[in-house]
């Protein structure tokens, strides 16, 4: 009886750690008031959304979430440049203890404008998990050049982009750049492939994008018409085999090169949050990446 004991024990200890957490809805009236003079009523009612989100995640998983905010530079039809707050680019990064995975509803209740400042209470609703184990440690650096040592943020107009990847388990990768008109461009499998995924072989360290590492490579370049603008880089890994999205093939660009396989950046969330539902083990990395004129 005491072996049995002990071996029901040890099975317990094994089983827990990789029980399926679970997902749960989530609800949160929550009332927003800016800090800034400058702020339109627009930024203030995204800003509003998305620190609901954030603040139901604190108060289901006692979880601590950052954001990042990136001012996104654009020309209006006159030429002149300007600055503004996308919530495309607002996003949400939770620890380990809980994610937010899907929205089903946001409503702005009211929206009022003190003189200087702007008061906005939303609601919002959707699904959150609170994760389960330490995620995979995988390494994933975005640089300009091969013989770079550590990943970059800045990239120039011009300038190559490059991957280097390594995960310490074998499983599938697939990689997307967001850019400042919502459109989601597949970089990763290249467009040669019709597997819908790269296979990743355990603790090999990649470098992706390079014709010189692999003959069948997409190459890229990353332009700007703008003086400054960003994109969003996802880095999409799982052990577990899974995808990409169902996008279309790219049109062209000024230089008459081929598009990367694209859609928009709306039904690309919504493949992105059903398989983070699915797969508790799926690792996703956001990198905002500044591209200067």
């Amino acid at each position: 009886m005491k072996h049995v004991c002990l071996l029901l024990l040890l099975l317990n200890l094994v089983v827990s750690p990789l029980a399926a957490a679970k997902v749960v809805s989530l609800s949160i009236t929550y009332e927003y008031k800016s800090n800034d003079r400058k702020e339109s009523q627009e930024d203030a009612e995204k800003r509003a959304i998305e620190r609901a989100k954030q603040k139901a995640l604190e108060d289901k998983f006692g979880v601590d979430v950052s954001n990042i905010i990136v001012q996104v530079e654009r020309s209006n039809d006159a030429g002149k440049s300007h600055s503004y707050s996308d919530d495309f680019f607002s996003m949400g990064g939770t620890s380990s203890r809980g994610e937010w995975l899907q929205t089903t509803k946001e409503e702005v209740l009211t929206s009022i404008h003190d003189g200087e400042l702007w008061h906005v209470k939303v609601y919002v609703e959707g699904t959150g998990r609170e994760r389960v184990g330490e995620p995979i440690d995988i390494k994933a650096e975005f640089i300009n050049s091969p013989a770079e040592k550590r990943g970059r943020t800045t990239f120039y107009d011009g300038n190559d982009l490059f991957l280097r990847f390594q995960s310490p388990v074998a499983g599938a990768l697939c990689v997307y750049l967001v850019d400042g008109n919502k459109d989601a461009y597949c970089l990763l499998p290249y467009m040669s492939s019709s597997t819908g995924c790269q296979t990743i072989e355990a603790n090999k360290e990649y470098l992706f994008f390079s014709s010189v590492a692999d003959v069948s490579a997409d190459e890229y370049t990353l332009n700007t018409q703008l003086e400054q603008e960003q994109n969003i880089l996802y880095v999409v890994f799982s052990p577990n085999r899974f995808t990409k999205a169902n996008d279309t093939q790219g049109g062209q660009n000024w230089r008459e090169e081929q598009l990367p396989r694209t859609l928009k950046y709306e039904p690309f969330l919504r493949w992105l949050s059903a398989n983070q539902i699915k797969d508790e083990q799926m690792v996703v990395r956001t990198e905002v990446v500044t591209i200067v004129k």
